[in-house]
């Protein structure tokens, strides 16, 4: 994962929020007493899937801000109802982001010393 393809990995834990989703429909269908959970989960993973859709189009303006934030709630949401499978690679997306955030904020506060150019002397002819 690099920094490059952010946009593609936040496509990528979209889609796979949706393949947990259809998964926990399974699993709802199949253990009928305990299946609400899972049916609770599919929604929340739908959900999580339209947020992270529309992470992408943030991370593409360049609010990075706003990016790393709506990846906190699909971190914490994805580790309890995706098989902590997405919860891990958006954490991994989110830890990127921040990175990129820390950078950014070093730049703009803490631009080093500034010297004035070297003086060469001249020759005298």
């Amino acid at each position: 994962m690099s920094m490059e393809d952010l946009g593609e990995d936040i496509m990528f834990v979209a889609y796979l929020s949706l393949v947990v989703a259809g998964l926990n429909i399974i699993f709802g269908m199949f253990f009928y007493p305990y299946g609400l959970i899972g049916f609770a989960f599919s929604v929340v993973d739908l959900i999580l899937f339209f947020i992270a859709k529309n992470t992408k189009d943030v991370y593409e303006a360049r609010d990075y801000d706003n990016a790393r934030d709506r990846m906190k709630i699909i971190t914490i949401l994805g580790f309890i109802t995706g098989v902590i499978i997405v919860g891990i690679y958006a954490y991994r997306i989110y830890q990127n982001l921040d990175s990129i955030i820390t950078r950014r904020y070093l730049v703009k506060t803490h631009p080093g010393e500034v010297y004035a150019p070297p003086q060469f002397p001249r020759r005298k002819n």
